[in-house]
């Protein structure tokens, strides 16, 4: 997709979105957990960032794909930690999207729980204070996991570079 930005590799660059969005997210939905009144302000804002983390985990993938070509046509040997930084790269993009998921569901859960009333979300979904902790929890751990593993990750390709 992007090769270069300007005159520069745009792997460098597309890494800084989730690097930035995954973590925000993950603390805003932190937030959202321990001050529910927080979701009516920031809830939709913390989906997108999500969101924009996910996407942004698929362009870095894309354009570290493309800069990995780049070097193997220039002929330069692809190191152990060069692959596995790919293959972690790979592991964060899914996380990625696990996470965006999982807090979209729960932002569609509560706003359909807010939207129909207490009596009825629990006439439909028997305990759906329940539905939405666990739905709290799961987006915690999956961002959290998914702000680790990209940490992680971007440690690994900063290695690849500055090591010898």
């Amino acid at each position: 997709m992007f090769d270069t930005i300007g005159d520069l590799p745009a792997h460098p660059l597309m890494v800084h979105v989730p690097v930035v969005l995954l973590p925000l997210a993950t603390i805003g939905v932190i937030a959202m957990t321990v001050r529910p009144h927080l979701v009516r302000s920031f809830g939709w804002l913390v989906t997108a960032l999500a969101g924009i983390g996910f996407v942004g985990t698929v362009l870095a993938a894309s354009s570290g794909e493309s800069l990995e070509d780049d070097y193997r046509e220039s002929g330069m040997a692809i190191s152990d930690t060069l692959r596995d930084h790919g293959e972690m790269g790979e592991t964060v993009r899914l996380l990625a999207l696990l996470f965006f998921v999982i807090v979209l569901g729960w932002m569609l859960f509560l706003r359909w729980r807010r939207k129909v009333g207490e009596e009825q979300a629990t006439a439909k979904a028997r305990k759906p204070r329940h539905i939405a902790a666990v739905l709290a929890a799961l987006a915690i751990v999956s961002g959290s996991v998914a702000t680790v593993t990209m940490t992680l990750t971007a440690h690994n390709g900063a290695k690849s570079v500055w090591e010898p």
